[in-house]
């Protein structure tokens, strides 16, 4: 405790000192080391310091970009921004300025003459192809000719007025073949269907895409297309997808999924068998446990640990990247071993992230390791935190994502700087958001103000990744009402994608929670009452 207490007054007594450019010097590469060049670049500096603090950005951040942008006084790099925002690439003469400023939108304005001779003065062959390709007649048989990978990108990169007006194909089987090779990239494939399908007017390429070979795609893009056909009720063609979803699957969680919407449509129960028996702890291997009376039995809430400290600081985002790095040059054989280095009581988070790794996701650790923090809330609202908490850092109070999301319950530097203003003792450094009281407090104030608009633990997630915003835009879609398929068909449409798979994760965790706590809980019951207004949120027309 005296080594705690000692880091942290050291934290709060340097909390107003300002980050130099000798200390972004001294460390290495990392995303903290972008926290601190962002921090830095947010103060009174010249632009030559600037020049040297973004000349040591670790990958592509343009969050960084746009902040620098408005420092630097540097040519070279006014130059690069005034080339990426010129249009009149005809007038362009210098190659480098061209290859900066050329892109898909632009030369759709262009005649085929134009497009010819760009071609012939830049060196990117993708580029070079696609100019090609807006050259060719608006026909499958002229696109079949191209790599995949290009049509593809072309497809997407192209505005929707464009693909309403020129891309709306009939797809032979040439086509249909050639964009489903092993080869293909699955990414672009899927922001392909995703457009169609998500666009009525591109209904000859909707009729197109249903006569993709299952056999021939992965398990997500077969998902997506049983979604479709399910919509239709064409319920044959859905369970074919869901069965080749399910057979191609890499995770066991798509596999999960695929088996829940196979249940959803026969009423097996050997569907649910299955997934009351999966690997994986999710909303669907839940739920097929909760209609059969089971309990999942693969996961642990605690391990076992010496009562020696380990020299290492998991408040400090640097010491975990040692932590990191360490496990990521550790072979699977050698996990467990590995785990056991880290037996310390101050350590007791790394060696259950190191044990679900040593497990290969099948067994999971669902610690409580903060209850010191939360000893005023109710056991429900306990249970929540601690759902977001597993998802967004895995309980390691240094976490940072690539956007500055901090600490364990991963709190943007705004939303920090909005509820410094609303608790007691506010932060005086970001940094204090590492250390899981402050953490902790701060998301316990967060959730406050959203449990007076929400009353369901799936919307409240919503909102928390997502914002309240975009939780109320996606309601007033008439999203989560009653039909068929509901709430599980609102749940799976849901067009943003990280906030859907994300409150399906926090959903799960909050039920495993709650069963450790020794709170009765149902997912059956929970995913019933989100057609019910009353019981899950004030933004719509209460019943």
């Amino acid at each position: 405790m005296l080594k705690a207490s000692i880091v942290l007054s050291l934290i709060l007594a340097c909390g107003h000192a300002e980050i130099t450019l000798q200390e972004i010097n001294s460390k290495p590469p990392s995303r903290m080391k972008n926290f601190m060049i962002w921090q830095f670049l947010k103060q009174d500096i010249t632009p030559q310091e600037a020049d040297k603090a973004y000349a040591q950005v670790y990958g592509k951040n343009n969050y960084l970009l746009s902040i620098y942008l408005k420092k630097s006084i540097t040519p070279e790099v006014q130059r690069t921004i005034d080339c990426q925002n010129r249009k009149d690439l005809l007038a362009i003469q210098e190659k480098d300025c061209l290859d900066l400023a050329i892109d898909p939108y632009k030369t759709l304005a262009l005649s085929k003459a134009q497009r010819v001779d760009l071609a012939k003065r830049i060196d990117s062959k993708p580029m070079q192809e696609l100019l090609k390709i807006q050259n060719e007649p608006y026909s499958t048989e002229a696109y079949t000719a191209y790599d995949a990978d290009i049509i593809l990108t072309l497809f997407i990169s192209t505005p929707q007025k464009h693909r309403r007006e020129h891309l709306n194909l009939d797809l032979n089987s040439s086509f249909l073949n050639a964009i489903t090779t092993p080869q293909t990239s699955s990414i672009k494939l899927t922001s392909f269907i995703k457009i169609i399908l998500n666009d009525d007017k591109l209904d000859k390429l909707q009729n197109s895409i249903t006569k993709l070979n299952p056999e021939r795609m992965d398990s997500a893009n077969n998902f997506l297309l049983g979604m479709h056909y399910l919509q239709l009720s064409n319920n044959e063609k859905a369970l074919k997808h869901f069965e080749w979803s399910k057979r191609n699957a890499k995770e066991q969680s798509e596999a999960d999924k695929a088996t829940f919407w196979l249940y959803q449509i026969t009423k097996n129960k050997k569907h649910l068998t299955h997934l009351a028996s999966s690997t994986n702890i999710n909303i669907y291997s839940l739920y097929g446990a909760d209609m059969l009376k089971k309990d999942m039995s693969n996961y642990f809430t605690s391990v076992k640990v010496a009562h020696s400290e380990n020299e290492k600081n998991i408040e400090d985002p640097f010491d975990w990247l040692k932590i990191v790095n360490e496990i990521k040059a550790t072979p699977k054989e050698k996990m467990f071993e590995l785990a056991l280095k880290y037996n310390q009581k101050n350590m007791i988070v790394v060696q259950s992230y190191i044990l679900e790794k040593a497990y290969e996701m099948k067994k999971h650790a669902y610690l409580m390791p903060y209850d010191d923090y939360l000893s005023e809330v109710s056991t429900d609202d306990k249970a929540f935190v601690y759902a977001l908490m597993k998802q967004e850092s895995n309980f390691i109070p240094s976490a940072l994502s690539n956007s500055f999301a901090l600490g364990l319950m991963q709190i943007m530097p705004f939303v920090t700087d909005d509820l410094s203003k609303q608790v007691e003792n506010p932060i005086t450094s970001y940094n204090d958001m590492f250390t899981p009281e402050y953490n902790i407090e701060y998301a316990l104030k967060h959730l406050e103000w959203m449990k007076k608009s929400l009353y369901h633990p799936l919307f409240t997630a919503y909102a928390y990744n997502g914002g309240m915003g975009f939780l109320k835009k996606h309601l007033a879609t008439g999203a989560f009402s009653q039909g068929k398929y509901e709430p599980f068909l609102s749940m799976e449409m849901m067009q943003n994608s990280e906030s859907r798979e994300y409150g399906k994760k926090v959903l799960a965790n909050y039920v495993m929670y709650k069963k450790i706590l020794g709170e009765d809980v149902s997912i059956v019951a929970l995913l019933d009452t989100l057609t019910q207004p009353k019981k899950t949120d004030r933004f719509r027309v209460q019943e």
